[in-house]
């Protein structure tokens, strides 16, 4: 298994409609979602993911890098977002 850091714009056309199940951890808020049909764009400054009627609004400032690893065996691709205030966004999508 390697790890490889992408680009927004590959990210963004990897997932912006996919079936995922996700964490975001940040300093006093987390949020957990399973099995949702996932939602990402972008706008001139933030990153968007849309899960069910839950958004989570990134600053593009504010992101370090952005990770994929491939897990071929159990068919799935997992996403590591990190950020500059210590945040991070896991995504699972199979």
């Amino acid at each position: 298994m390697d790890t490889y850091k992408i680009a927004i714009d590959t990210f963004l056309a990897e997932t912006s409609e996919c079936k995922a199940s996700g964490c975001a951890v940040f300093s006093g808020a987390d949020i957990a979602f399973q099995d949702i049909q996932l939602h990402t764009h972008r706008n001139k400054s933030e990153l968007h993911f849309m899960a069910e009627h839950t958004m989570l609004s990134i600053p593009l400032a504010s992101i370090l890098s952005i990770e994929t690893l491939v897990l071929r065996d159990i068919q799935t691709t997992e996403y590591e977002i990190i950020t500059k205030e210590s945040g991070t966004i896991t995504l699972d999508v199979v």
